[in-house]
């Protein structure tokens, strides 16, 4: 593999750490979207979490007319009270900014032709990888819900996916939660940090 593919892969690696940090609302990590019908009466919740701040929209039906709202609110703000969720993306912005410095790290090593290091630093930033998607699995739905309380108030289990309708209450229910773009950056990363794990191979 040639010094200059190594760069792109570090740079690209940087990118997608960069994107997840500061992407807003189009790079987010997850979205929750709540539907429900009863006699009428229509109404929509769409949440999506970013790093930094929460986005949500929600539109509202009735007889005819409709109203729509959006908002995007930081973990921090006393308004939001999300204390769990904040502390989850605080640690999870972390992880980011090493991803960061890793992605840097190859792209100096590529120019400064010194690949000895390379195929540590790229394991690391693979298991960092790894660790992301598995921490952001794991935890972000129980951190929403500590929060907010969906699940609990629809009757769901805490899930990172979830694709389900049903009745409750004589209120129709259609419940989605899924990853964002944001997700799949460290996907590529991953990617890209295991094709440098063993570098001689790609040759």
């Amino acid at each position: 593999m040639g010094d200059d593919t190594v760069r792109i892969f570090g740079i690209v690696i940087a990118i997608c750490g960069a994107l997840a940090v500061f992407g807003g609302e189009t790079f987010a990590i997850w979205t929750f979207n709540l539907e429900t019908e009863s006699d009428g009466y229509d109404s929509e919740i769409d949440i999506k979490f970013g790093t930094t701040e929460l986005h949500a929209s929600s539109e509202f039906k009735y007889d005819g007319e409709s109203e729509s709202e959006s908002e995007s609110s930081s973990y921090d703000d006393d308004d939001c009270d999300c204390d769990e969720l904040e502390g989850f993306f605080s640690n999870l912005k972390m992880m980011f900014y090493g991803l960061i410095l890793f992605g840097i790290a190859i792209a100096y090593f590529a120019n400064s032709g010194d690949l000895e290091n390379l195929p540590t630093v790229a394991g690391i930033t693979a298991l960092l990888s790894v660790g992301i998607l598995a921490y952001t699995f794991t935890t972000l739905p129980g951190a929403f819900e500590e929060d907010i309380g969906f699940f609990e108030d629809i009757d769901e289990d805490e899930a990172f996916f979830i694709n389900d309708e049903k009745t409750q209450d004589g209120v129709d229910l259609k419940v989605s939660a899924m990853p964002h773009v944001g997700f799949f950056l460290p996907v590529v990363s991953l990617t890209l940090a295991g094709l440098l794990v063993k570098p001689e191979l790609m040759d």
